[in-house]
């Protein structure tokens, strides 16, 4: 699902968790801290606490979910390894889906997961890593309805999260009847109760989405064909773990993370986990949005 840069109030609860793999088995799960016996993958990794990864939250199942203090998904559980890597503690600081990039970009937050696309316009406010997973725009509606296609939502009204990249080109398309949501759970509320006639979503989150809101008999999940009107639909999106545009060292030991799960076949399985293709493309040239 992907955002635009929109300046709003963290309202974050934190909490801390080691996840890496030298951590003290024997410690408390929320306050253990890596070994002394680990070594680092990267020797001059920077984050925002030393010994710390603090990453900015926000459920997005299958991408990323949380268990108590412990980060799942299939970023989720990457991002973890990554951490294993550096022998860092994760600090997981949630908040509003629109908070999670400003807080990269402040500094209050070392990266952030949940399906963040590599576009032009994020690049500017962060760095973003290699491709994580490559994901397509889809539309969630009612079966029989017949909203499958972009030109299919004139005259219907359509649920967004805030910050979607699509949001100002679906303004333009059906005007006022665009509703934007601060969280994915109540956009599926509100088509279930029959509020809204459809959601734009990643095709991912939309499938997930509908199990848990238990409307797998009822709602359809169509990947639209590509539509000049609504420029997320002209190419599928690359997700990405971004950070400051000033940690060279934190983006470096992300993308060779990335690249080391990749060869050592842990990633796939992790994508195979969760229903997710395992193939993200070689970097492509940033979409213009």
């Amino acid at each position: 699902m992907k955002r635009t840069r929109i300046a709003l109030a963290v309202t974050a609860l934190l909490a801390s968790l080691a996840l890496t793999a030298c951590a003290d088995p024997t410690a408390d799960e929320a306050s253990a801290t890596p070994d002394k016996n680990c070594t680092p993958a990267h020797q001059d990794v920077q984050t925002v606490t030393k010994g710390t990864l603090t990453v900015a939250h926000f459920p997005n199942p299958p991408f990323a979910d949380s268990e108590g203090n412990k980060l799942t998904g299939a970023e989720g559980e990457i991002l973890a390894r990554i951490a294993e890597r550096e022998c860092l503690t994760i600090k997981i600081e949630r908040g509003a889906v629109a908070s999670m990039i400003p807080s990269v970009e402040s500094g209050r937050a070392d990266t952030t997961l949940g399906s963040w696309y590599r576009t032009a316009a994020r690049a500017k406010v962060v760095s973003l890593s290699d491709p994580v997973l490559t994901v397509y725009l889809a539309i969630a509606s009612r079966k029989g309805s017949g909203i499958e296609q972009i030109d299919d939502l004139k005259g219907h009204t359509v649920g967004s999260a805030i910050g979607s990249l699509w949001v100002d080109d679906v303004n333009k398309l059906i005007g006022n009847n665009q509703k934007l949501y601060d969280t994915l759970e109540s956009s599926y509320a509100d088509l279930k109760a029959g509020r809204i006639e459809a959601i734009l979503n990643s095709q991912p989150t939309a499938l997930r989405q509908i199990e848990m809101a238990g409307l797998q008999n009822d709602v359809q999940v169509v990947v639209p064909k590509p539509n000049n009107a609504v420029q997320a639909t002209l190419q599928p999106g690359q997700t990405n773990f971004p950070v400051n545009l000033q940690n060279a060292s934190l983006l470096k030991a992300i993308n060779d993370g990335l690249a080391a799960l990749r060869e050592s076949g842990e990633f796939r399985k992790i994508m195979e986990k969760y229903g997710l293709p395992a193939e993200a493309d070689e970097p492509k040239p940033l979409q213009s949005f």
